[in-house]
Protein backbone atom coordinates (compact mmCIF):
# COMPACT_ATOMS: atom_id res chain seq x y z
CA UNK A 1 0.00 0.00 0.00
CA UNK A 2 1.64 3.42 -0.77
CA UNK A 3 1.83 6.33 1.87
CA UNK A 4 -1.16 8.72 0.64
CA UNK A 5 0.98 11.73 2.35
CA UNK A 6 4.55 10.12 -0.09
CA UNK A 7 2.19 10.34 -3.15
CA UNK A 8 0.39 13.64 -2.21
CA UNK A 9 3.89 15.54 -1.41
CA UNK A 10 5.77 13.49 -4.89
CA UNK A 11 2.30 15.23 -7.07
CA UNK A 12 2.79 18.90 -5.71
CA UNK A 13 7.15 18.48 -6.86
CA UNK A 14 5.77 17.10 -9.95
CA UNK A 15 3.48 20.07 -10.44
CA UNK A 16 6.45 22.75 -9.16
CA UNK A 17 8.56 20.97 -12.27
CA UNK A 18 6.11 21.20 -14.78
CA UNK A 19 5.12 17.89 -14.47
CA UNK A 20 2.42 15.87 -13.76
CA UNK A 21 2.02 12.57 -11.63
CA UNK A 22 -0.70 9.97 -13.12
CA UNK A 23 -1.20 6.88 -11.28
CA UNK A 24 -2.60 3.74 -13.12
CA UNK A 25 -6.15 3.16 -12.59
CA UNK A 26 -6.33 -0.44 -13.98
CA UNK A 27 -8.12 -3.06 -11.48
CA UNK A 28 -5.43 -6.00 -12.58
CA UNK A 29 -2.34 -5.92 -13.93
CA UNK A 30 -2.06 -5.93 -17.78
CA UNK A 31 0.54 -6.46 -20.49
CA UNK A 32 0.39 -2.29 -21.20
CA UNK A 33 -0.64 -0.80 -17.67
CA UNK A 34 1.63 -2.46 -14.60
CA UNK A 35 -0.61 -0.86 -11.97
CA UNK A 36 2.17 2.37 -11.05
CA UNK A 37 2.98 5.69 -12.03
CA UNK A 38 4.02 7.39 -14.91
CA UNK A 39 5.22 10.98 -15.45
CA UNK A 40 3.92 12.74 -17.81
CA UNK A 41 4.77 16.44 -19.49
CA UNK A 42 1.98 18.13 -19.41
CA UNK A 43 1.92 20.79 -22.52
CA UNK A 44 3.31 18.49 -24.89
CA UNK A 45 1.69 15.19 -23.61
CA UNK A 46 4.71 13.56 -23.44
CA UNK A 47 5.32 10.39 -21.58
CA UNK A 48 8.67 11.27 -19.63
CA UNK A 49 8.75 7.96 -17.31
CA UNK A 50 6.52 5.32 -16.74
CA UNK A 51 5.19 4.65 -20.13
CA UNK A 52 3.10 1.73 -19.37
CA UNK A 53 2.72 2.72 -15.69
CA UNK A 54 5.19 0.56 -14.56
CA UNK A 55 7.13 2.98 -12.15
CA UNK A 56 6.73 2.50 -8.10
CA UNK A 57 6.48 5.66 -5.79
CA UNK A 58 10.10 5.44 -4.82
CA UNK A 59 11.21 5.24 -8.25
CA UNK A 60 9.25 8.61 -9.02
CA UNK A 61 10.42 10.13 -5.97
CA UNK A 62 14.02 9.20 -7.26
CA UNK A 63 13.05 10.75 -10.81
CA UNK A 64 11.76 14.20 -10.03
CA UNK A 65 14.95 14.91 -7.53
CA UNK A 66 16.96 13.76 -10.52
CA UNK A 67 14.72 16.26 -12.68
CA UNK A 68 14.83 19.14 -10.43
CA UNK A 69 18.86 18.71 -10.02
CA UNK A 70 19.22 18.73 -14.20
CA UNK A 71 16.86 22.14 -14.14
CA UNK A 72 19.50 23.59 -11.31
CA UNK A 73 22.38 23.01 -13.12
CA UNK A 74 20.76 24.11 -16.90
CA UNK A 75 20.16 27.25 -14.53
CA UNK A 76 23.49 28.15 -13.26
Amino acid sequence: MVDKVKENYLRRQAKRLNLLLKKSKAKKFKINDKGGYAIIEPYGNDILAGELFDLTIDEVAEYLEQYEEKLKKDVE
